[in-house]
Formats: C-alpha cells, structure tokens, sequence
C-alpha cells in the first residue's frame, strides 16, 4: 500500500479514533493506532502528515505487514510504541532507538527479529521499563531471558513478566485532558461542591431552630392535658 491509496486507508482510521477520543482538531489527539493495513513501507508522505499529531505520545501498527521503519522522521514525544505482529527484523532496532529515544513502552512480538545483538541497543532507550519480544526467532536462546535482563537493567517488564517471573499487568498510560480542560473540570466541581456546602453557624442555627419547636411543641402538649 502506497501513496494517496496509503493515505486514505490511513486517514479512514484517523476520523474513527478522533470521533472516539472526542477530538477536532489533530494537535490534540495523543494516541493513533492503525491495525491490519497493507503498509509494508512508510512513504515520506505518511510521515509528514503523522508529524502533524504534536501531542502523539501513543503510536501502534499492529498487523501492517511493516517491513521497515524508513521514511519516518525522528518522534521525540512518543513514549508507547506497539510494532506487534509484522515483518520487521534486526535492522528495525537501531532504527527505534534513532527515531522514538523517549520510549517506556515497546511491543515488538511476533516479528522477524533474530540477533541479540541487536537487541541490546535498546539499552540506548534510557527510560524504557516494558519490553516485548516473544514469538520472535531470536526466542529460540535459552538464555535470552536472563541476557536481557542483564543489558537491559532500568526494565520493569520483559515479555509481561518482572524479574521474578511474575505476570505484571500492561500499564499503557492514559493520557487525560488538557491542563484547561482538567482547570475548567475544577472549577465545576467546586462551583458545586460550594452550593451544598454548610456552614458550622448554619448548622447552628438549624439545630437551635429545631431545638425551639420540640421545646414549643412539648408546651402545647401540656396545655392540652390540662
């Protein structure tokens, strides 16, 4: 898929995402993910249009058919990238470490990824704390667990599980509102919180208020038996 045909295709997933992030306008979305397209290679077209998403800080093609990662410029904002299920090989690597060097997150199961070498520039990715690589060729060394762990230090999460092999949970964040979007929610919630709010002299005076009927209230009964 290439060109205007590559384009469209893309675009198409745009609008649902936006729509479903109740976004307008473009500089606002944070996370596009693109699944099962006939990608295969970014044309320069692809990637100058992507570079318009200034707030991206998600990105996923799962599912493409990617072959490589040329054509794309650097994503220095981008900290989850999710490349699960291509044809994406060794040179891949050095490419992600160039081209997304904020990473937390990085999915690259089932791929075509066969040298442990190159595995270990990703060490180069100072913040990196969750790593996928299973069903990958290079899963085949016994001892690539441990190697991985060994280079990779700062990791939280190899394949799902710590250290320890306990099953860690994906935590890809959320990213909320903008700062004027979540200071506007502020201000409603406290706009309410204030017109049920009471006073301890208000409550003073409704508990002496009702303190007076009882007392009036227990006159009348006594007139009445008299």
């Amino acid at each position: 898929m290439k060109g205007s045909s590559q384009k469209n295709k893309i675009l198409e997933q745009i609008q649902k995402q936006r729509r479903s992030q109740s976004r307008q306008n473009d500089s606002k979305l944070n996370s596009l993910h693109f699944q099962d397209m006939q990608i295969q290679e970014f044309s320069k077209e692809i990637d100058e249009y992507l570079t318009k998403f200034s707030n991206l800080q998600q990105l996923g093609f799962q599912r493409c058919k990617l072959q490589s990662l040329n054509n794309l410029c650097e994503y220095k904002n981008i900290n989850s990238l999710n490349l699960e299920e291509n044809a994406l090989d060794d040179e891949c690597i050095k490419l992600i470490v160039q081209k997304f060097p904020s990473l937390t997150y990085l999915n690259l199961k089932k791929n075509l990824i066969k040298d442990l070498n190159g595995i270990e520039q990703l060490k180069q990715l100072e913040q990196l704390t969750h790593l996928f690589l299973d069903k990958n060729p290079v899963c085949e060394d016994q001892n690539l667990t441990q190697k991985v762990w060994d280079f990779l230090p700062k990791l939280k999460a190899l394949d799902g599980k710590d250290k320890k092999g306990k099953v860690v949970k994906e935590k890809i964040k959320v990213y909320e509102e903008d700062e004027e979007d979540e200071e506007e929610e502020e201000e409603e919630i406290d706009e309410d919180d204030d017109s049920f709010s009471i006073s301890e002299d208000e409550e003073d005076e409704e508990y002496s208020e009702e303190e007076e009927s009882e007392s009036e209230s227990k006159k009348k009964k006594k007139k009445v038996k008299k």
